[in-house]
Order: structure tokens, then sequence, then C-alpha cells
């Protein structure tokens, strides 16, 4: 897989980094970009430093890695990125320093989800543990082409790994979706039918049990919805690291 890791130096980014050399099942091109508008010459050098320093992680084997420095703003840059290096992956931290309208996730993190067209695997202070449970929430309202999970395929997953697909049927349409082409994985599916089941019953299963939870970019309105009906007192922080797919 060519994966492209997006820093800003901090130890939220760091830490994404580190687990995104777990992120891929074999040996894959990891390309370290940094989008500034100025000071370019420090800025490189800091780069390369950070990818030295990844190297040298315990799971930096049999990967290759590239420094990106790009003089341009975030979007701009990952979108060349991503058109030039084949992207099959983007990952970065969960926080930003902009406040977003996703629980847990900052602007530029959001920014990024919507407006570049390639996978992001959206990564909170958390350490790598293996994939065994994923939790895929869908709005059946709005159209998914299923042909994007088959990134999923690609991913370091358990011999027994779980896909949990909750279809939120919110209109009572008795719509399903039913072409779910993953071998190497089980499918569990659940239908619910009251946006309330989102917070009440998905949720804190996903919370408790899930390694991954997948997005859709054209769903995301499903966290954003719901989540922020919350009050920040009632409200735990996510520290689950979300895939969010196009398509």
């Amino acid at each position: 897989m060519n994966v492209l890791i997006l820093t800003d130096f901090s130890a939220q980014a760091y830490n994404a980094a580190r687990y995104a050399l777990n992120s891929t099942s074999g040996a894959s091109n990891f390309y370290v970009l940094h989008a500034s508008n100025g000071g370019a010459a420090p800025m490189n050098e800091a780069l390369l430093e950070l990818v030295a320093k990844l190297e040298k992680e315990p799971a930096a084997k049999n990967h290759f890695y590239s420094a990106l420095p790009f003089t341009d703003n975030l979007i701009n840059a990952t979108r060349k990125a991503v058109a030039e290096k084949r992207i099959d992956l983007i990952v970065m931290g969960a926080s930003g320093k902009n406040t977003s309208n996703i629980q847990g996730l900052g602007g530029n993190t959001c920014n990024v989800a919507k407006k570049v067209k390639c996978p992001v695997l959206v990564v909170p202070n958390c350490e790598f543990k293996e994939w065994e449970k994923l939790y895929l929430p869908l709005d059946l309202r709005f159209p998914v082409n299923t042909e994007a999970l088959q990134l999923l395929q690609k991913l370091p997953v358990t011999e027994n790994v779980t896909l949990d697909v909750w279809e939120f049927d919110l209109n009572n349409s008795g719509a399903k979706i039913e072409d779910f082409r993953l071998p190497n994985y089980k499918l569990s599916r659940k239908t619910l039918t009251k946006e309330s089941d989102f917070l009440e019953k998905f949720w804190p299963e996903a919370n408790t049990k899930a390694n991954l939870i997948v997005l859709f970019a054209r769903q995301l309105h499903i966290s954003e919805k719901l989540l922020n009906r919350l009050s920040a007192g009632e409200t735990k922080k996510q520290n689950l690291p979300v895939l969010i797919l196009h398509g």
C-alpha cells in the first residue's frame, strides 16, 4: 500500500504516524507530508528528522519512507500527494487546533476527510490493537458504493475479524444493502429505525467492543448530527480510530 501520513510535528501527529506503521498487512510505502505556506527550509529539516525517527520504530521494518514537504495549504498539498503518489490511505491525528462539528476531531482533520477523495484513518491518542471487530453505521436514506469497502481487505485484521454493520432505516422503507463482498470478514448485521438508536445502542456498544469504526464521507452526518446533541459533560472523548471511506 501507499500510505500518506500528515504531520504538524505535534505529539498527536507522531502517535498517528506510529499507529500507521501497523496499518497495513505487508511492506508499504510511507510518505510523510507537512504543508506550510512559509519557512520551508527549517520545516524540511524537521521532516527529515521525523522520518529518520519513524524508521527506528519497532514496527518500521520492511517498509519504505519518504519525506514530502509542501509549500501550500494542507488540502491542496494532500490532493497533490494523493494524485502523484497514488495514495491508498491517508493517516492523521484526531485532534487539531480548530474545533469541528464532529466530536473528538479537529477542524483540519474534518476538512481532509471531506475534501480529499481518499480513505482517511483518523487516530486519537491510543495504541495500536489488532483489528478484530470493525463497526460500520449506515444511513439507508443515502446511497453507498460498497466497492469502497474493498480497502478493508488490505488492512491488518485478525483471522476471525467481524464487520458489524448497523443499518439505520429511519424511513422504515425496508431497504437493505446486499452487496458486501468481503471474504476475509464475518458479517454481523442489525437494522435500526430510530435516530436515538445511534447514541443509545450503536455508540455504547462500539465504544466497548470495536477496534475500529468505519464511516463513509457522505454519511458523516451520522456522527455530526447525533453526537452534537450531547453536552460536553455527557460526551465521552472518542478514543477509537475511525476509517473514513469515499464512495
